[in-house]
């Protein structure tokens, strides 16, 4: 029974113990006015109704406010003149707002942890005890190839990789996985898991494709460095030994100073543009742009290989844009720039060939181009010209003195200046490098 049923039940019992010994006459005489015993229940009928709801209608509407703080809705508090009441109202209305304050601090701690993982460059995915995902980042969907939205698979079966399948059921079986490093296609994953207490397990991807190219990269740069020293102090050596011994001609020993003078220039050049190099990409050099007349340029750095290209038979020619007859670029870049792109057409044009200095302009800057007609370059192989120690032809070019490092330096050169390099070539019709530069108010 509720407790509007017994405050009624509790109010007819009063009022018919009142009405019996109101009837109850003296002497044992029972007398009964029945009228006004009807009269009596339904009054005391109508007050404890009126009490029941006075009380059970405050009650109700905390059963109510309570329910909407459960479904996390606003609540509505009643008012009422019955203190107990009130003062469980004022409790309700209290632990609302601290359940309030917790909720928001909890949402606050769930946003910045959200916020930490998704910003995380590793890959984060945490599973239930079924395996099922519950948690993947952005890092770990763009590592596996996954959509933003896309729905993940069960744990287990995420994975293409048999590697990657068998770490994942040693980590669900309970065991712990320690860097194991697996191949996804072109990619190097590192995988790191860890079984959760209260089941599922917690895996952390992280992407070494990166780090092990350029891995890959310095072991090639060093065997690169040590072959091209090697050969010319192989040389040097030689020849040095055979004149300590002695019993050498005068023509002889001439030729052979010769060698070893040539071999030297070559290591210094080699040393030099190794530190030039290195000093673009570390960011040591900056370039300080300014207006420059490209013929005036081009013709300024030509006079180096005047001489060779006479001895060749070889000829410049200018291809100068009227709109493109000044570029804003570093005086000095743009000399080792040309320097270098007419060194490397040097050795591949044939004798009696040609060379060209071409600008065009765009809508944002110059196009600076140095055209050969030698023997061009495979296509294979243009994409690769721009990397340190790189040759297409890499006899000739050894053979010639060139280091290897030419067109990189050039290439880190005009990314300087926020423009970009690039070849074109064409078997036995020549090669044109490409050196775009933009405009000082596009840079």
């Amino acid at each position: 029974m509720n407790l509007s049923g017994r405050l009624v039940l509790g109010t007819i019992t009063v009022v018919a113990c009142t009405l019996a010994i109101l009837v109850w006459g003296s002497g044992g005489a029972f007398r009964v006015d029945v009228g006004t015993a009807i009269l009596a229940l339904v009054v005391a009928l109508v007050l404890a109704l009126i009490a029941g709801r006075t009380i059970t209608g405050p009650l109700l509407a905390i059963t109510t406010a309570a329910r909407a703080i459960a479904a996390g809705l606003s609540p509505r508090f009643p008012r009422s003149r019955i203190p107990e009441v009130d003062a469980l109202v004022a409790a309700l209305r209290e632990m609302h707002g601290q359940l309030g304050e917790r909720f928001d601090a909890l949402a606050r701690e769930k946003a910045g942890s959200t916020a930490i993982v998704e910003a995380m460059i590793e890959g984060i995915i945490a599973t239930d005890a079924r395996g099922r995902v519950v948690t993947a980042n952005a890092a770990a969907r763009r590592l596996l190839g996954y959509g933003a939205t896309t729905p993940l698979p069960p744990l287990p079966i995420l994975f293409r990789v048999k590697a990657a399948r068998d770490a994942v059921d040693a980590v669900l079986a309970g065991d712990a996985v320690v860097d194991q490093e697996i191949e996804f296609d072109d990619q190097i994953i590192a995988v790191n898991g860890r079984p959760m207490p209260g089941g599922g397990a917690v895996l952390v991807l992280h992407d070494l494709t990166a780090v092990r190219r350029l891995e890959a990269v310095r072991r090639d740069f060093v065997a690169n460095v040590s072959h091209e020293l090697k050969t010319p102090l192989t040389s040097i050596s030689g020849y040095a030994e055979t004149l300590v011994e002695g019993d050498v001609d005068p023509a002889t020993r001439e030729r052979f100073l010769a060698t070893i003078l040539a071999n030297a220039r070559r290591m210094q050049r080699l040393v030099d543009e190794l530190l030039d190099l290195s000093r673009i990409e570390s960011g040591r050099w900056a370039p300080n742009p300014a207006p420059l007349d490209v013929r005036v340029r081009a013709t300024d750095a030509w006079r180096d290989f005047a001489e060779r290209a006479t001895a060749h038979g070889v000829t410049l020619e200018y291809v100068i844009g009227n709109d493109a007859r000044t570029i804003y670029a570093d005086a000095d870049a743009v000399g080792h720039i040309l320097g270098n792109l007419f060194d490397n057409a040097l050795r591949h044009v044939p004798d009696g060939g040609e060379i060209v200095v071409r600008s065009i302009r765009d809508a944002n800057g110059v196009t600076l181009q140095v055209e050969d007609n030698g023997a061009g370059i495979a296509s294979e192989h243009l994409p690769r010209i721009f990397e340190r120690f790189y040759r297409a032809d890499p006899s000739r070019s050894r053979d010639q003195g060139g280091t290897g490092l030419g067109l990189a330096i050039v290439k880190h050169m005009v990314e300087a200046h926020g423009g970009r390099a690039w070849a074109t070539s064409e078997m036995r019709r020549g090669t044109t490098v490409s050196c775009w530069f933009p405009d000082s108010g596009t840079q």
